[in-house]
Order: C-alpha cells, then structure tokens, then sequence
C-alpha cells in the first residue's frame, strides 16, 4: 500500500495544535474516576496516570468519545512538557562531538543520544512496531512501541488502525507507514515492524536484510513527505524482537550512510537514539570502526 492510498485517511497533510492542560494533575485523576479504573487508595497523580495508561493500552480503537480523548491528549501534552522535550537541532552531529571515525557522509547529519524519544522535537520519529501497527497492547510493557502510543494518545492507534484497514490485515515485515504525532512534541511517527529473532539466536542472512530495509522504509517514506527534514530513529528490532544490538547498530549505520550518501542534503538531521548507554555503546563501536 502506498502513501497516496491512506494519506487522506489519516489526515496526515493536516497538524493538530494541542494545547497543555495546565491542571493535568487534577485532570488525570477525574479522568482515572471517569474511566473507572483503580488508582489505589490515594488520589495520587502519578498512580492516576499509570493507571489511565495501563488501561488505554488494552483499549480497540475507536473506544472514547472526542472530548476525552481531547482530554488525554491535553494531559499527556502537559505530561511531556513537564518533563523536559529536546529539539534534535540542538544535539551535536558526529563531526561536532568528534568522538568518533564516521563516514563523512553522515558526520554533519547523524546525532547519537541517550535519551526518551517521546520527549524529542523531530519531525518525525521511529516506532518500532510489531506486525499489527496498534500499540503492544500489553500495559505497563516497558516496549517503545508502548510508550510511543501512551504519551501520543488514543488517536495514534486510531490512524494505524485507518491503515490496517486499508492492509486487509498484519502489515509486512520491513515496511514503514506513517501517521501524525498527535500528543508527541514532534509532528509525524513513522511506525516500522522488524524481524522478530527467537532470542539467542543468530540473525540469518534475511533477517539482516530485513531490518536494515525497515531503515531504508523509513527514510523513503519520510522523504515523500515535503516538511520532514528530521528523524528520530530508535534501535529497530533490538528490544523484544531480540535482534543482537551490537550486529543492528552495524546494520543501522551502514543502512542510513548509503541512503545518506545517495540522497544528499534531503534531511537535515537524522537520530539515533538509544535508550541506554551500553545501548548506545554499540553505535559507538561501528562508528569507530570507520562505518
């Protein structure tokens, strides 16, 4: 399916403006009492917030009426800002932390961070999704997938459901489809299902190729889409999926310095984020290795 097939459907030439509630404490608690769900014995907001998450997350889409979902959104908006976003313009490049050997294809484009993707101001950023494109499903996993869709909010799976409709069922494996960020700080998540390895064992030659066609999805996609000119990439496949990091950041790096070297100047700035440091270690040692 290409992009000109659910581009409408999902609205994605149409960005939505979502104002922070500034009162999200009070908020997240009346809409735990309004969902009915168990908060524990103290109107904690914090518990209010897990809670109404966990509960989401197990959700079908379509589920809520607009305004409480307008209301989620508001929350999670004021949820995220609170915590602090990053504009990726103002990370380093690999020239500019010269820590590294990269190509110089990709030294003044590529940024390497440690960091929460929900809380990053890209154009777009990455979801490592599984086949079904809604969300795991699972609350409280501690999955990207997850945490993209709970700080974005109950639309996100509402567009990717649009799409898997338009599928006629699972999505294939290497693909990417895109949709609007909702109550991300960015404007687009590009959501992408890679292999999936049993864990512990090798990646086969297919695999291999598999994920670094998801990266390659990726940015064709986002290039077809006139106002991305930067994307936050998480580790694709190295979580549950159980592809060894150490062999997909090799993969990743190669991946976008081909794409980069063939396609020069089209974006701006383009993120690998890790969600750890010894994640990150792997990316360090194929940079240094020259990739």
């Amino acid at each position: 399916m290409r992009l000109d097939d659910y581009r409408a459907d999902v609205a994605l030439d149409h960005p939505r403006s979502i104002a922070a509630d500034a009162d999200w404490r009070r908020s997240i608690v009346a809409v735990a009492d309004q969902l009915q769900v168990d908060t524990g014995p103290d109107e904690d907001p914090s518990a209010a917030l897990r809670a109404v998450r966990d509960h989401l997350a197990v959700l079908e889409p379509r589920t809520l009426t607009d305004p409480l979902v307008d209301r989620i959104e508001a929350i999670n908006v004021a949820v995220t800002a609170e915590a602090g976003t990053i504009d990726v313009h103002d990370l380093p490049t690999l020239a500019e932390q010269q820590t590294f050997r990269p190509s110089q294809t990709i030294a003044d484009v590529v940024s390497l961070v440690v960091a929460d993707i929900t809380r990053l101001r890209a154009d777009a950023i990455v979801n490592a999704a599984n086949r079904r494109l809604l969300g795991c499903q699972v609350p409280g996993h501690p999955c990207i997938d997850n945490a993209i869709h709970s700080a974005a909010g109950p639309r996100l799976r509402d567009d990717c459901a649009t799409i898997v409709a338009g599928l006629g069922g699972l999505d294939a494996t290497g693909t990417a489809r895109i949709t609007r960020a909702h109550a991300l700080p960015g404007r687009y998540v590009l959501h992408t299902a890679g292999p999936q390895l049993v864990p512990g064992s090798p990646p086969s030659a297919e695999e291999r190729r598999l994920l670094a066609q998801c990266y390659r999805a990726c940015l064709v996609l986002a290039a077809e889409v006139d106002d991305i000119r930067s994307i936050a990439f998480c580790g694709i496949a190295t979580g549950v999926f159980a592809f060894p990091p150490d062999q997909a950041a090799v993969i990743a790096i190669d991946t976008i310095t081909e794409w980069v070297a063939a396609n020069p100047g089209r974006f701006d700035r383009l993120v690998i984020d890790c969600y750890s440091e010894p994640a990150a270690g792997h990316y360090h040692r194929a940079l240094g290795a020259g990739r």
